[in-house]
């Protein structure tokens, strides 16, 4: 009876810190969990907190004529921390500027094209920004250079253009004319009429249109734009 007693006895106590162990097993694990959360967590907010806008560019010019308007692309972050911004591209064509800067929250390049000696046709780039070692954005760059005015033997047309009245005072329409798409050479202004015919547009040649009102506070922003293939 004694060697009974003090077996079971025995066995009580060995088992005894096997039961503290497994108690303390789904702590641990629920503390391992939530640390790997946390730090997910904290990586994904980071990569969230970095932006380039916009995502992609087009530049439209025509053969022989003026460089296309620069663009810009703006860079913001979150936290206020200091860093390098650097920003590079890869055609001949294309230039970017700064190429390294000091930021904070925010910061600008400039973005240029230049088409000289180039032929029509649609030309393909990307610029590559970059905040530090660990954030990389690259941002698709077309350049759609139409072919130079003339052409179909010099024969011309006409295409004519209606639009919807505006409302509160008013002193007359502007017609805004080119060969590439927000590439306007040619402004016409007409009264306040709401249809008008251009003339002298080359057979054979696209054309893009868009209309402003204007009276003596300025000119309103264009209306949506436009095309024609004059024939």
């Amino acid at each position: 009876m004694t060697l009974m007693r003090h077996f079971l006895m025995a066995h009580t106590k060995q088992a005894a810190p096997s039961h503290r162990m497994t108690s303390c097993t789904p702590l641990f694990l629920q503390v391992l969990m939530i640390t790997m959360c946390i730090w997910l967590g904290l990586v994904s907010e980071g990569l969230a907190s970095h932006a380039v806008s916009p995502t992609s560019l087009t530049f439209y010019a025509v053969q022989g004529a003026t460089n296309p308007p620069k663009k810009t692309l703006t860079f913001t972050k979150v936290p206020t921390t200091k860093a390098t911004l650097t920003a590079s591209d890869n055609a001949t064509w294309l230039t970017v500027s700064p190429t390294s800067q000091s930021v904070t929250t925010r910061g600008t390049i400039t973005v240029a094209v230049n088409i000289s000696g180039r032929t029509a046709g649609t030309y393909k780039a990307t610029i590559t920004v970059k905040e530090g070692t660990w954030f990389t954005k690259t941002i698709p760059v077309t350049l759609i250079i139409s072919p130079p005015s003339g052409g179909g033997g010099g024969t011309t047309s006409s295409a004519t253009l209606a639009w919807n009245a505006v409302t509160g005072p008013l002193s007359g329409y502007k017609i805004y004319v080119g060969e590439a798409p927000k590439l306007y050479t040619r402004t016409i202004t007409v009264g306040t009429v709401t249809t008008s015919t251009v003339n002298s547009l080359t057979v054979g040649r696209t054309y893009y249109f868009a209309v402003a009102a204007y009276n003596s506070a300025g000119t309103s922003p264009t209306s949506n734009e436009v095309s024609k293939t004059i024939q």
